[in-house]
Order: C-alpha cells, then sequence, then structure tokens
C-alpha cells in the first residue's frame, strides 16, 4: 500500500503494512497514532504515552474515547430550541416606528418576534437548546466529541463556544465558534459531517444562536421589525457510509455583496479607555463598537431568490434526487416573500414549506435550527424524510444541504 500521512493522530488510508485486524504504527514527524485495518476503513488513534518502554497513566493519557473511524457517514438523531420570554409584536411595533401589523406583515409575513432582556443571554440560550438536543438523541454530554457555536452575536468578542459546552458538561469535547451570519447553522452543519468522516468524530453538536436584537436601529423601520432572537440545536452522529443520512451540500460567498448587508465595525462613544499615552503612540482613546445593522432589502431579495435555487439544485444534482423528492423545503426564514419565492422557483407547494418566520421573525443563524425543532416536535417531520436546507445572508454567503431526519 501507498505511504501513509499522520496528523494530529489520524492517518490516511494508505498504510504501509497494514493488515486486517493488525495493529501498525504510522509515523510523520513528532507525531504517532495507532491504526488497524477493519471492514475497509481505518481505526486510528493516539497511542499510550511512554518513556522508556513504561506506559504513562493519569493526567499523561489523553481522556479522549478510541478508537477513531473515518469514512463515516453522518445522521440526524436529535434536536432542541430555545427563545427568549419577551415577545414584541407587530402592534408594539407600531408605537416605536411608524408602522403597522398590516405593513409588516404583508411585506415580511412576521406577525411578532422574541428579544433578550435582563440577564438572558445567547450563551443562555445556546445551553437551552443543546440541552434539548442532547435529551431527544439520548445522548449524554460526555458522549459529545465537538460543539459547534454558529452565531454573529456572541456575548464575548473571542468567542461563547468553550463557555457553552463546559456549562453543557461535554467534558471530552472541544469547541469552537462560527460565523457566517444567517448561513451560519448549514456551515455548522457541513462542517461537522466533515469532521465525522475525515476527522472519526462520534457525535457533533451544532448549535445556531443569535440575538441580533443587539444590532438593529429601532428607529428604522426598514431593518427593526424584521429581526429577532433565538437558538436551535441539532446532534449529528456518525453511522455506516451506506446510511448516510447527509446527501449533498452547496456552498458559496462573494465579497462584492458585502456593500448589501453589514454591521460596520467603527469606534464610538466618549468615555476614553486611555487616558493617557505618556508622550508614545497615540492610540484609540474611544471604546470599539459596531454599527447598526445595514441593509439594502431590494438587492438581498434579488440575490436571494436567485442564488438559492440554484444552490438546491446543485445539492440535488450531487445528492442524486430531485426537485419531486423533496419531502420538506427549510429555508433561513428572513422574509416570507424570499420562502415564497425561491419555492415557486423549485416548483415546491406550500404544504412542503416548514416555517415559523410569524412567530419568531428573522433569527439569523438560529433560524433554520429552531424551525426544523418545532416541526420534529409536532410531527411534521419525521423519519426518513428528506429535508432541502438553505441558509442566506451577510457575507454575502449562501449554501444549501439535502438531509434526511432519521
Amino acid at each position: 500500500m501507498a505511504n501513509a500521512t499522520a496528523t494530529a493522530g489520524m492517518v490516511s488510508p494508505h498504510v504501509p503494512g497494514m493488515r486486517a485486524g493488525g495493529r501498525d504504527m504510522a509515523r510523520s514527524g513528532m507525531v504517532r497514532c495507532w491504526c488497524r485495518a477493519r471492514r475497509g476503513k481505518v481505526v486510528c488513534a493516539a497511542p499510550p504515552s511512554s518513556v522508556n518502554g513504561d506506559v504513562l497513566m493519569g493526567n499523561d493519557v489523553s481522556p479522549r474515547r478510541l478508537p477513531r473511524v473515518v469514512g463515516m457517514g453522518s445522521k440526524l438523531i436529535g434536536c432542541g430550541s430555545a427563545v427568549p420570554k419577551f415577545e414584541i409584536s407587530n402592534d408594539d411595533m407600531a408605537e416605536i416606528v411608524e408602522t403597522s401589523d398590516e405593513w409588516i406583515s404583508v411585506r415580511t409575513g412576521i406577525h411578532k418576534r422574541r428579544v433578550l432582556t435582563g440577564e438572558e443571554s445567547v450563551k443562555g440560550l445556546a445551553i437551552e437548546a443543546g440541552k434539548k438536543a442532547l435529551e431527544m438523541a439520548h445522548v449524554e454530554p460526555d458522549e459529545v466529541d465537538l460543539v459547534i457555536l454558529c452565531t454573529s452575536t456572541p456575548d464575548d468578542l473571542f468567542g461563547t463556544g468553550a463557555q457553552v459546552h463546559t456549562a453543557l458538561g461535554c467534558k471530552n469535547a472541544w469547541a469552537f465558534d462560527a460565523t457566517a451570519a444567517c448561513s451560519g447553522f448549514l456551515v455548522g452543519l457541513i462542517t461537522a459531517t466533515r469532521f465525522i468522516k475525515g476527522g472519526g468524530y462520534k457525535n457533533v453538536l451544532v448549535i445556531g444562536a443569535d440575538s441580533l436584537s443587539r444590532y438593529v436601529d429601532w428607529t428604522d423601520r426598514g431593518t427593526c421589525i424584521l429581526f429577532g432572537d433565538g437558538a436551535g440545536a441539532v446532534l449529528v452522529q456518525a453511522t455506516a457510509a451506506e446510511e448516510d443520512g447527509f446527501l449533498g451540500f452547496d456552498v458559496h460567498s462573494d465579497g462584492q455583496g458585502y456593500r448589501h448587508l453589514n454591521a460596520k465595525t467603527s469606534v464610538g462613544g466618549t468615555e476614553e479607555v486611555i487616558p493617557s499615552t505618556n508622550g508614545s503612540i497615540n492610540l484609540p482613546p474611544k471604546k470599539p463598537a459596531f454599527s447598526f445593522i445595514q441593509m439594502n432589502g431590494k438587492e438581498v431579495f434579488r440575490f436571494a431568490v436567485s442564488s438559492v435555487p440554484r444552490s438546491i439544485v446543485a445539492s440535488l444534482e450531487e445528492a442524486g434526487l430531485t426537485n419531486s423528492d423533496i419531502d420538506w423545503l427549510l429555508l433561513h426564514q428572513a422574509n416570507w416573500r424570499i420562502i415564497d419565492a425561491v419555492a415557486t422557483r423549485l416548483q415546491i407547494p406550500s404544504e412542503k414549506i416548514i416555517s415559523n418566520l410569524a412567530n419568531y421573525g428573522n433569527t439569523s443563524a438560529a433560524s433554520i435550527p429552531l424551525a426544523l425543532d418545532e416541526a420534529v416536535r409536532g410531527g411534521k417531520v419525521k423519519g426518513g424524510d428528506i429535508i432541502a436546507a438553505s441558509g442566506f445572508g451577510a457575507g454575502l454567503t449562501w449554501g444549501s444541504a439535502i438531509m434526511r431526519w432519521q
């Protein structure tokens, strides 16, 4: 067999001297791993630490469960969601800006939304959604290998994922934040399946959580009526390749579209951060901040109704399916006009559309898993159903995935 490459405790399937049921060590520089072939797959694991042939125990040994199996498929086995307590109706919005329930609902399909108040946080919503997903999946927190928090609005500039995974008790996992705005959850979901297929991970918890209400101009009726806060999560688990429930995907980005939807960093406020420079370089004296969300609604609409159908068709082609095979269309919940236009172009009837936009508005990275969780718990989505999902938003970023609910 060809040469092996060992990286971070993993090797490629081509390992010299590999025998079925046998055990060899592959080396690449200072990285080593134990490998064995099993049913056409390579099982990889970090070897026990040793000094002069003596195995080290206790804190010197990684707690990771072994072995890892690469080349596996993925299946969605659990979901959960959480929303803030405080609800703002369209009538409430009419008391804030010059608008009405009819004006908002006709143009967007939104009737109400939830926003964070008091001590509520993105972290808290993410934890609640994650717990529910683990409970549905019957997976213990210490069985999780990776937590991906998809958010553009973390509670901390440096990310919130690690705090979420620690609070959930996922002591054998690691975590990171993924930022791709309203496409964030889809990006996180695809990333999870790649860690399972290429990294041998078994259980990956993907959480979408956002609070765009923090960044809207509540005097601008063109944007403040659209957004709400929330969180949704799914548990993605490894399965045999022939049972893979993640059937196809397609992703894109275009930085030229940034001008149509953004929330730029700025330096604002009057409080001095550095009262005296002592004659040194004149550092920025103001607190850093972000501007309100800026959006060109017409351009975003044109982008979405054009790009999303093409992406879904590409994912269907990879999956070897057609429009008629779709049981449910699950789009980012941005605007009902966008959802309806995409469904019309794909010739998907309205009864196959999953949407909770009317109750929550645009919850960014939370919108897809939040709507999925309600559809599953409400008995709408059943085992074996084919779901065509698509996220799109700032960046610009967009993509789609075809998956089977288990």
